[in-house]
């Protein structure tokens, strides 16, 4: 087998913002790191939920925000795994041709 070259890319991490909490004087809701992507986040990044899944991109079905950093990020991952892609399809392909013995005819 021929040794490829293999380029990991990280997947960011999705970022949500947990629901502040009311009781007392109340508690700024930090950003944290959330469970996955919601459809739309995925959608307005330009990718559909079966690349996503291609990707292993994890999805979050519950969630129903949209936040921009979220979509930027899907957006310059994407961009990386296009430039990939096209890289890996102008490469020129080998082309292997099999020897083809002269047939004999039986009579």
């Amino acid at each position: 087998m021929e040794n490829e070259d293999i380029i990991i890319i990280e997947i960011p991490p999705p970022m949500i913002k947990p629901p502040k909490i009311t009781k007392g004087r109340g508690v700024a809701a930090s950003p944290r790191v959330g469970r996955g992507f919601s459809t739309g986040e995925i959608k307005q990044a330009g990718l559909t939920v079966q690349l996503a899944r291609q990707f292993n991109i994890p999805l979050d079905f519950r969630r129903r925000s949209i936040h921009q950093h979220n979509v930027e990020n899907l957006r310059k991952f994407a961009e990386k795994v296009s430039m990939l892609i096209n890289v890996k399809k102008t490469k020129p392909a080998k082309i292997v041709q099999q020897k083809q013995e002269p047939q004999q005819k039986s009579t």
